[in-house]
């Protein structure tokens, strides 16, 4: 059953907010004392779940619940006909299995009817941990096991496979704890029986909307698999245990780009000469790395194709395709713009182009402008010639260098159209089939729809 959480933004009209999630299919309505402790009474069209969070008995005096969650140690009176969720929160840390069996059994004690444990995932070791109690507990018993954190994603899109609840959101900014999945991801894995795992491999930081791109293509093309997150601040722990569980695949995305090629047991030629990957592979024993990046330039951006002169800000681990891709675009005028000296000569040497301080952009009239760089960096961008366009890799926000270009003349693109071929293109490696032309029409629908979140 799919959990939400009544956010501080609807405490004003919860009765909107209960019909919406009960229209997108959420089975259960939690109010929570910590968050909403003054929402007024009101008719639910949902089943409500209190976990008063030590803040009393005031919600309880407002609502009829049909389950009430405590904490360990928290301790009130339960009204008739109503069942109890024993909950364990561990913000620091995940616990041994063993300590976790004997919190269970705790909350047997207790009377539990429903018995959540949630920790924190530190290293993908955790992760493990909270997969391994499943394998020693009763299959018919209610519970539910989660993991906190931003590691936690790759453990909570398996939930509605393993909970008795499971805890989501509707929209971004809704999410009440780091790890959560929202509801649309999860929907979209309810076709799945024994499903192969894929994922992103990418910093504790990435915000990607490839999960909704690729478990769309998944479900529309009827694939057992699902997609996931892998982030780490650890690519030696990440990459072990993802070998070591034996997923099927993943992207790659900074900074893991180049840092992973010598991990792999071999690479395909467009790696050789990049120097970077973005797609991984498993195929019999052996991991492979492929670069994508080229597909999801050249179908995202047609008018590269028209174009004579472009101009590329930056030099990290996106830039060689981005070059790559303009090459084959017939492009004869490339310019790399970049702060850093050595990458951008090396770069420069490897593709035989022109290189200069990232002031030079000033200078330049190019007919596009592609910037590569990852954080906002104060431009001052040429006027644009008649037609000329600026292409932003990055997306979900609108940034500084969309503003400046959109203020010089240039017609602005970001970084969606990249991703949605780009994960095409993997989709072909992941499942050596062609996606279907109405999941595509599905994948678009669903980035626009985000969009105007």
């Amino acid at each position: 059953m799919f959990v939400v959480t009544l956010p501080q933004t609807a405490a004003v009209d919860p009765t909107s907010f209960a019909e919406r999630a009960k229209d997108a299919g959420v089975d259960l309505l939690e109010i929570r004392g910590d968050l909403t402790p003054n929402v007024l009474a009101f008719e639910s069209p949902l089943p409500i779940i209190i976990a008063p969070r030590y803040k009393g008995n005031a919600l309880l005096q407002r609502f009829k619940p049909t389950y009430i969650d405590l904490e360990q140690g928290e301790d009130m009176e339960l009204p008739a006909d109503v069942e109890l969720i024993s909950s364990f929160h561990n913000y620091n840390k995940t616990p041994s299995v063993q300590e976790l069996l004997s919190l269970i059994e705790q909350c047997r004690n207790e009377g539990a009817d429903v018995i959540k444990i949630a920790t924190t995932i530190q290293s993908y070791a955790d992760i493990q941990t909270l997969s391994d109690i499943y394998e020693v507990l009763p299959r018919d018993e209610k519970l539910v096991i989660l993991g906190m954190g931003r590691k936690a994603y790759c453990n909570r899109i398996f939930s509605p496979f393993r909970n008795y609840l499971t805890y989501t959101y509707l929209d971004d900014g809704e999410e009440i704890i780091r790890g959560q999945i929202p509801l649309a991801v999860h929907k979209l894995t309810a076709h799945c029986n024994k499903p192969q795992v894929f994922g992103l491999l990418g910093s504790l930081n990435t915000q990607s909307l490839s999960p909704l791109i690729h478990n769309t293509l998944f479900e529309q093309n009827d694939i057992d698999a699902l997609y996931t997150l892998f982030l780490t601040d650890d690519l030696d722990d990440a990459y072990d245990s993802l070998k070591a569980q034996g997923v099927a695949g993943f992207s790659v995305t900074s900074p893991f780009k180049q840092s992973i090629i010598p991990k792999l047991d071999r690479v395909d030629e467009g790696v050789e000469k990049l120097g970077t990957v973005n797609t991984v592979v498993r195929e019999g024993a052996e991991y492979v790395g492929y670069a994508r990046d080229t597909h999801g330039l050249f179908e995202g951006y047609p008018f590269l194709k028209e174009s004579h002169s472009v101009a590329i800000l930056g030099s990290g681990g996106v830039v060689p395709s981005v070059i790559e891709t303009c090459q084959l675009s017939g492009i004869k005028d490339i310019r790399l713009f970049a702060r850093n000296k050595k990458a951008r000569e090396s770069l420069a040497s490897t593709f035989d182009i022109q290189s200069s301080d990232l002031s030079g952009i000033s200078s330049s009239k190019p007919d596009v402008i592609i910037n590569a760089i990852s954080g906002n960096t104060a431009l001052q961008l040429p006027k644009a010639k008649e037609g000329a366009h600026a292409i932003d890799l990055r997306y979900g926000c609108v940034t500084e260098f969309q503003a400046e270009a959109k203020k010089a003349g240039y017609t602005i693109y970001d970084g969606l159209p990249m991703l949605l071929h780009q994960a095409i293109a993997q989709f072909r490696l992941f499942t050596g089939k062609e996606p279907t032309s109405q999941s595509i029409k599905e994948i678009t629908s669903s980035i626009l729809h985000h969009g105007k979140q």
